[in-house]
């Protein structure tokens, strides 16, 4: 059977999974082992390995975003002291270098004894690091979530666990308390993968279609023009799944294995609804889109490790109750990638 015609111009290529990508002017967005064509402010839908060739299509225009001067950005990171929570701190210093901002450090003592002795021993260390240590009494998730509504807070580093450099599949108490009360974007360390992370560069950006999710994402779009990193967005068609029943929704295209049939058209309205109206994503950060069939955790962790993402963007919908962010732990439990969690309108 002869392959679907598309509109000119066109190209064939052979890529590891079906997926869609929008390119932005005079950037090279060709990934690793994939043979794609550097386009000019065009939208490209690439089939899976022998299949059909990717067509072009336009891309809607994009919107100024108004974001804080790099001076007055500052990462904050909760730290207990321990060689766990320790793990985050170079992250932390790495990821602020990128931002042009200053890293403050926070301990908090469960008394006035504790914050005498070890806040001290605690600010000498920190002293040392080269990085800033403010003091705090009271209950840890508590103080730590007051002090992340500071002014000029962008980003909080923590990591899944104190105490032991152990290995993590879930979120421990006081990092699941802070996770699920936050206003601000979360970035979230395993202690026994922190030696690895060489920065954030590409961001994998999963979005279920809906315009309350991509509305929360609006403070990562405005960290990807910040720090210069790329957008991958993850449509993730899963089993027997619903139509979204929030008004304005996406859903993912009638023959998810067919791209010739409307993807294009899907792609645009994806990123043009989801990305640039809801999400506020600024022009200048580069965004692809892909779309993928499976549980919807397995197949973000897996789309991560295959493509080498450094960190995955996640949306909190609720506050961590029982059966409730079952991405969330699904992903948590299966990769070692930084996570940044972002809080969205609960459900």
């Amino acid at each position: 059977m002869a392959p679907p015609t598309f509109p000119a111009p066109l190209a064939r290529t052979a890529a590891r999974s079906g997926h869609l990508q929008r390119a932005l002017p005079g950037r090279d967005i060709t990934p690793s082992g994939t043979a794609y064509e550097r386009t000019c402010g065009q939208f490209v839908a690439t089939a899976s390995e022998g299949a059909a060739p990717h067509c072009f299509i336009p891309l809607p225009g994009g919107r100024d975003v108004t974001r804080p001067a790099a001076a007055s950005r500052k990462v904050l990171v909760a730290w207990d002291g321990s060689l766990a929570a320790a793990t985050a701190l170079p992250v932390a210093k790495l990821v602020a270098r990128q931002l042009g901002a200053q890293v403050e450090a926070l301990y908090v003592a469960s008394d006035a004894q504790d914050r005498e002795e070890r806040g001290s021993l605690l600010l000498r260390e920190a002293k040392r690091l080269g990085f800033g240590l403010r003091l705090a009494t009271g209950d840890a998730a508590n103080e730590i979530v007051r002090w992340t509504e500071e002014p000029g807070i962008v980003l909080v580093a923590l990591t899944t666990h104190g105490r032991d450099l152990e290995v993590a599949y879930r979120l421990g108490g006081v990092a699941g308390r802070i996770v699920a009360r936050t206003t601000r974007p979360v970035l979230i360390v395993k202690p026994e993968s922190a030696n690895t992370v060489r920065g954030l560069k590409r961001l994998l950006v999963p979005v279920d279609g809906t315009p309350k999710t991509a509305a929360a994402l609006h403070p990562v779009m405005e960290l990807a023009a910040a720090l210069g990193a790329a957008i991958d967005l993850l449509y993730v068609a899963a089993p027997d799944q619903k139509a979204p029943e929030e008004r304005g929704s996406v859903t993912a295209p009638r023959y998810v294995d067919q791209p010739q049939h409307e993807w294009p058209e899907w792609a645009a309205e994806v990123v043009h609804r989801l990305a640039t109206c809801c999400a506020g994503c600024p022009e200048e950060v580069p965004v692809r889109i892909f779309l993928a069939q499976g549980e919807v955790g397995d197949e973000i962790a897996r789309f991560a490790m295959d493509n080498q993402e450094d960190a995955i963007v996640l949306v909190r919908r609720s506050r961590f109750q029982p059966e409730r962010a079952k991405v969330i732990r699904s992903v948590l439990r299966q990769t070692s990638c930084l996570m940044i969690i972002v809080g969205g309108e609960e459900t």
